[in-house]
C-alpha cells in the first residue's frame, strides 16, 4: 500500500510515495518526474523507514525526518494532516493534481475502513483513495475523467 505526503521544505512543495515495495520523491523543478527511487526501504517495529546505506525516515507530529550520510533533513507535511483527525478520515481529498479514473462508490454506499472509494491517476501512477474508517457515502464530487487539483475534496462520508 502506498502513502502519498505532500512535503514543503524551504519554499518548496514535493510529494513522497513511500510504497511497500519502491518509495520516490517527486519534485517541480523536474516537472513532477521522481528525484529519487529507493527499491529497499524497510518498515521497522517504531514507524521508521531504512535503507541499505543506513539511511532513515521518521514521520512524527506532522513532519518527516529524513537522516542519511550524517545530515536530518526535517519536512513539514501539508495536504495530509488535520488537526481534527475524524474530520479528515471523513473528507476524501486528492492527494495531488490527476485525473479520476474510477469512482467505485454513490452516495449511500456503505464502506469499510480500507476499501477503495476512487482511483487517480497523477504522474502516470495509479493510487487508490481508500476510506479510513467505516462509514456512509454522503455526497460524491468528482466522477471518472475529472481533472482534479491537489487537496480537492472528492468525496464526503458521515459516520455510519
Amino acid at each position: 500500500m502506498n502513502r502519498l505526503f505532500r512535503l514543503q521544505w524551504k519554499e518548496k512543495e514535493y510529494v513522497l510515495d513511500l510504497g511497500d515495495s519502491s518509495s520516490r520523491l517527486f519534485g517541480p523543478e523536474k516537472k513532477w518526474e521522481s528525484l529519487l527511487t529507493h527499491y529497499s526501504w524497510t518498515e521497522g517495529k517504531d514507524g521508521s523507514y531504512s535503507l541499505p546505506d543506513g539511511s532513515v525516515a521518521l514521520l512524527r507530529s506532522g513532519k518527516l525526518f529524513i537522516h542519511t550520510k550524517g545530515k536530518t533533513f526535517q519536512f513539514a507535511i501539508k495536504g495530509r494532516e488535520s488537526s481534527d483527525a475524524q474530520t479528515a478520515s471523513l473528507e476524501i481529498k486528492s492527494p495531488m493534481p490527476g485525473k479520476i479514473i474510477k469512482v467505485e462508490v454513490k452516495p449511500g454506499d456503505s464502506v469499510k475502513k480500507g476499501q477503495t472509494l476512487a482511483v487517480v491517476e497523477a504522474m502516470k501512477m495509479e493510487h487508490a483513495l481508500k476510506a479510513g474508517a467505516d462509514a456512509k457515502v454522503q455526497e460524491v464530487l468528482a466522477q471518472p475523467s475529472d481533472i482534479v487539483s491537489q487537496d480537492q475534496l472528492l468525496i464526503k462520508l458521515s459516520e455510519s
